[in-house]
């Protein structure tokens, strides 16, 4: 197993280095940790016994840019906190952060080959809790069990989008692992509610990798609009399961369903995702919209309606079609529109 794995490593290093060693998740919680070597202070023994690290001592931490680390950080001892200087070695594996690797140095620093021997266990370690980290993480996030800055350290920060699939047949996790597994940077990806999801923020071919996983899986993939950072992945992630179903429940679609581009299932799955843009500000092209469709696009029976010269009705639906991006030809276009304008009615009472 992979506890087992870690512990041995934790355990070796604290008898090579003749100190104690632990080693946090991405959340600062105590996953693990050696038998006890050289100093113990206050500090370890209350974060050993609860699993955790109290407020005062992890701002001390951060104050020294632990959270944000990509090389090894020492601490300067904290009498006030009972906390003795030590090591912390951000453990990377595949550019993710999924933990941390803590050595008390307590007044004596580790050798320069005590140093070596420290990377190069914590390269190893990382390796192992990888899937645990960044899967744990990115579920976590969206289900709002951690804040965004704690997960950022982990899954990166910038623009991105979620790609989720849907699961046809067969073993969801085990055929994404497999295809990820060729990728020289897999993106960061956990099964939540039956889905799979991705997070896609290293300048990946979301269609591209979409169409690869649903062929893999044999189901429904879809992806979110691009989104500005973590803040905004729940919404991603509500949006990419959208665009899955829609995939799913509309072949059109494609294999892969974008989540701008789902038409009437975009207002299905969020009724309040009007289309209009600027043509909020326009009630007289509203009216006309309404009423042409009404009338089930019959350019005479609408004009006779609005009391409108055709050649004024035209150039009202031809300013609609800019503002909206749709085209008042297609059926598709029209049906959005439509149920987008009912929609607006039942959205106001």
């Amino acid at each position: 197993m992979i506890a087992d794995e870690v512990q041995t490593l934790l355990d070796s290093l604290a008898v090579a280095v003749g100190r104690g060693v632990a080693v946090d998740d991405p959340e600062g919680r105590v996953i693990a940790h050696s038998a006890h070597h050289g100093e113990v202070d206050q500090v370890r023994a209350q974060a050993i016994l609860s699993r955790s690290v109290p407020a005062e001592v992890e701002a001390w931490q951060e104050s020294h840019g632990v959270a944000t680390a990509r090389e090894p950080v020492r601490i300067p001892a904290n009498p006030a906190l009972g906390m003795a200087a030590r090591l912390c070695v951000p453990l990377l594996h595949r550019d993710r952060r999924v933990g941390s690797l803590w050595v008390i140095e307590g007044d004596g620093p580790l050798s320069p080959q005590e140093l070596v021997r420290t990377a190069r266990d914590a390269t190893l370690v990382a390796a192992l809790l990888d899937d645990g980290g960044s899967s744990h993480t990115l579920r976590r996030l969206l289900r709002e069990e951690i804040t965004v800055r704690r997960a950022a350290a982990v899954l990166g920060e910038g623009p991105l989008r979620v790609l989720a699939l849907r699961g046809g047949s067969g073993n969801l996790r085990e055929a994404i692992d497999e295809e990820l597994a060729r990728l020289r940077r897999p993106p960061a990806f956990a099964i939540v509610d039956r889905h799979a999801v991705l997070l896609l923020n290293g300048g990946e071919d979301a269609r591209a990798l979409g169409e690869l996983l649903a062929a893999r899986t044999r189901g429904g993939a879809g992806v979110s609009a691009v989104h500005p950072g973590l803040e905004s992945a729940g919404q991603a992630h509500r949006e990419a399961v959208a665009a899955a179903r829609a995939a799913a429940a509309e072949p059109a679609l494609g294999p892969v369903a974008c989540w701008p581009e789902l038409g009437v299932y975009r207002l299905l799955a969020e009724p309040t995702a009007i289309p209009f843009g600027a043509l909020r500000e326009h009630p007289t092209l509203l009216a006309t919209l309404e009423a042409y469709l009404d009338a089930g696009g019959d350019a005479q029976d609408t004009a006779r309606l609005l009391h409108l010269h055709r050649t004024s009705l035209y150039y009202r639906l031809t300013r609609i079609e800019e503002l909206t991006g749709r085209s008042l030809k297609d059926g598709a276009h029209r049906l959005e529109l439509h149920l987008a304008v009912k929609l607006t009615r039942w959205n106001a009472v």
